[in-house]
This record gives structure tokens, sequence and C-alpha cells, in this order.
């Protein structure tokens, strides 16, 4: 009984990032959640390659973080394998960095939803209990 329930949270997780990418890339799903993507980006580029002096375009980050959390997304759903614990530790990363990237521009706020996806995705990799892929 705990393998569906366990594989419902991992789908549950994966269809939360999935969401967002596609929100993130493109206005398809909710416009205006893409509109906000699109401001907040401009103050994420500040941030991070901003303050070591490294300049990028707010769109091309935007859209490499949308299709970051999509392939993530996508291998979470699709297979139990070792690119299941990449794609994890890589939403940890991204959902750290967007968490801290609101907190320095002092929205605070706007970390609520990616606190709860950082749970969430902390006790995909929180260790056998919750493991969901096979090693190799």
């Amino acid at each position: 009984m705990a393998f569906p329930i366990r594989r419902l949270f991992v789908v549950t997780v994966a269809v939360f990032y999935i969401y967002l990418g596609i929100n993130k890339v493109s206005p398809m799903l909710n416009p205006g959640l893409h509109k906000e993507f699109d401001s907040a980006f401009v103050g994420h580029a500040k941030v991070f390659p901003g303050r070591i002096g490294i300049k990028i375009e707010p769109d091309l980050f935007r859209f490499a973080f949308g299709v970051a959390e999509i392939v993530s997304g996508v291998l979470l759903v699709l297979g139990e394998t070792v690119w299941c614990v990449y794609a994890v530790y890589t939403l940890l990363l991204m959902t750290t960095f967007t968490c801290l990237s609101y907190y320095t521009q002092g929205e605070t706020n706007k970390c609520i939803p990616y606190l709860v996806g950082l749970s969430l995705t902390s006790a995909l990799a929180s260790g056998t209990d919750i493991r969901h892929w096979k090693y190799e």
C-alpha cells in the first residue's frame, strides 16, 4: 500500500514543477502567472549572475529555468532510475535559488509557494523511506 501513495506523492510534486515550468516558458496555461514570472526574472537576473558580474538576459534565464523544471518534472514522472535523483537535486537547487532571490529582493510573501515546493522536494530526497528510484 505504501508504494501507490509514495508514487502519487512523487507525481504530485512533479506536476507542480511541470506546471510552474510551463508557465515560465509560455503563457499557455496561465497568462497572468507568466507575466508575473516575466517581471520576477528581471530581479532574479540581477541577484545571482548580476552580483558576480555576469550579465544574462532575464528572458533567457526564465526560459532556462522553465525548461529545467519541465524536464526534471517529466523525469520524476516517467522513471525510477538514477536520473530521478539528478532531477530532485536540480529542483532543490533551483527552488532554493528562487527563495533566496525573492528574499533578497524583499518580496518574502512570494517565497511561500517555493518554500512548500522546497519542502516537498526535500521529502523526495530524504532517504530510504521516501526514495522512489532504484539504484542501478
